[in-house]
């Protein structure tokens, strides 16, 4: 049966309705006084009739927004939380401080982490190195070192085109092949090794399911990973369905290796992993995107991998150590730092891939205050009807383009939290998430997920102020 939808609903005085209207009384009256301003000073009270009409508007657009999305709320099936804020006042909490598995909404708090504590502007550093620089001849005595700096979307244009909501941008092997060639290098006297000790060596989230991997949901983990560290061919064709390599950091170092061996680079060794010598001389330095475009990819995109190595980096740039669990410790920093209430939230890995996470859709709408309607999560999230993994959805005019959000899917998950713009360009906090139990998530429960968020549209629906004033005196 469908859950009770409840929405808190406070009776002001003198017959006002404030649903959730927070109005600080003081707010008015404290203000610094302008150079030559009297300390006299004519200030409105909170209930006089000069606010009355400011009051009911308000009130009737909060009554027209419950009477739309109530009944649509009653029709979801499972345990769901919907909240809804604009300009810092709750306009609709349901069920918000109840944790849920969240599925890849988990992605807002590790995006807000990342762009808080790393920097919107970093960008992180691949090397490409070798014990001394190349002779007159190109011959570059002993092994070329591969050393990976925690850039997850080093990537071949052939590999990119797979993605399933359009290509992304990337940080190219070609163009790092390319700068090994103009370093003077043509002949590797050893081979390619791929280090990444950046990181730990967990490859994936020990609670995660081995099909993870297997279906391609993501590759395994690494500070050096090539598409996604997956075995896929970087030079001609035919290059089959992408398998998870058993070694990432080597796997990395061989299609460099195919690449400069496309170019005409002789390399004599065979590809592996390897630690790179401290005393080292770099050819090659290729920055990532900067931090802020890692994050959009991640969002618009849903990208697991993104997520997974921006946690460890967390890890490795705050606490100095690149793992899973260092990463989340930062999160839950961040999340302190920032004021935000974090009970029922529970971070497990960076995705939200893993079944253990939690999160209460009041958590996930306060990240979204925090990050702000014009910052770079917002800007970085799926455009309805548009990009990424809402290209699909929420195509309706009345839609599309004006819903900016994170998606989330697991079997029995779908979430979907961000931004939407009233209808006087009000900028719409929302978050929803939906956990069915038993069952799969059905076609019915996407319907009922796109129409409440969608009904947010209309808000605020309500009469001109300036309509509702006090009569003049003599119609009274």
């Amino acid at each position: 049966m469908p859950r009770h939808f409840r929405l808190p609903v406070i009776l002001a005085a003198l017959g006002l309705v404030a649903i959730g209207v927070g109005i600080r009384a003081g707010s008015s009256t404290h203000q610094p006084l302008a150079k030559g301003e009297s300390s006299t000073r004519v200030v409105t009270p909170l209930l006089s009739a000069r606010r009355v009409p400011e009051f009911v508007a308000r009130g009737t657009a909060l009554r027209r927004l419950v009477a739309t999305v109530g009944p649509m709320a009653a029709t979801v099936e499972g345990d769901f939380c919907f909240s809804v804020a604009a300009n810092g006042v709750q306009l609709v909490d349901h069920a918000g401080s109840e944790p849920l598995m969240p599925g890849s909404n988990m992605k807002l708090a590790t995006a807000f982490a990342a762009l808080e504590k790393l920097g919107a502007e970093t960008v992180l550093h691949t090397e490409v190195a070798a014990r001394s620089k190349p002779d007159d001849d190109g011959i570059v005595e002993g092994d070329l070192w591969f050393i990976g700096g925690g850039d997850p979307l080093i990537a071949t244009a052939n590999y990119v085109a797979t993605n399933k909501y359009g290509a992304y941008p990337y940080t190219p092997l070609d163009a790092i092949a390319d700068r090994v060639v103009e370093a003077g290098v043509r002949h590797v006297r050893g081979a390619v090794r791929g280090d990444d000790r950046r990181y730990d060596a967990k490859r994936t989230i020990e609670s995660w399911p081995s099909r993870y991997l297997a279906d391609n949901q993501v590759g395994p983990l690494s500070a050096l990973s090539v598409n996604d560290a997956k075995t896929y061919a970087v030079v001609g064709t035919g290059n089959g369905s992408p398998q998870p390599s058993s070694d990432p950091p080597a796997h990395a170092a061989g299609a460099l290796a195919d690449l400069l061996r496309a170019r005409g680079v002789v390399v004599d060794g065979s590809a592996a992993t390897g630690q790179a010598p401290s005393e080292r001389t770099t050819l090659v330095d290729m920055a990532s995107l900067p931090v802020r475009d890692l994050v959009g990819q991640m969002l618009t995109f849903s990208d697991n991998n993104t997520a997974e190595s921006l946690l460890k980096e967390l890890g490795h740039s705050v606490r100095g150590e690149g793992s899973t669990n260092a990463g989340i410790d930062v999160v839950a920093d961040v999340l302190k730092e920032e004021g935000i209430d974090a009970g029922g939230f529970v971070q497990t890995d960076g995705s939200g891939l893993d079944r253990g996470g939690r999160a209460t859709c009041l958590v996930l709408q306060s990240i979204l205050t925090a990050a702000g309607s014009e910052g770079d999560l917002a800007a970085g999230l799926a455009v309805a009807g548009t990009t990424g993994t809402l290209r699909d959805r929420l195509r309706d005019p009345a839609t599309r383009g004006q819903i900016r959000a994170k998606t989330g899917t697991l079997r029995d998950v779908t979430a979907l939290s961000g931004w939407a713009e009233g209808r006087d360009t009000t900028d719409i906090a929302f978050a929803f998430l939906l956990n069915t139990g038993d069952r799969q998530v059905s076609a019915a429960d996407l319907v009922a997920q796109e129409r409440l968020v969608g009904a947010l549209r209309s808000y605020p629906d309500a009469p001109d102020a300036s309509t509702i004033g006090p009569l003049p005196p003599k119609a009274r």
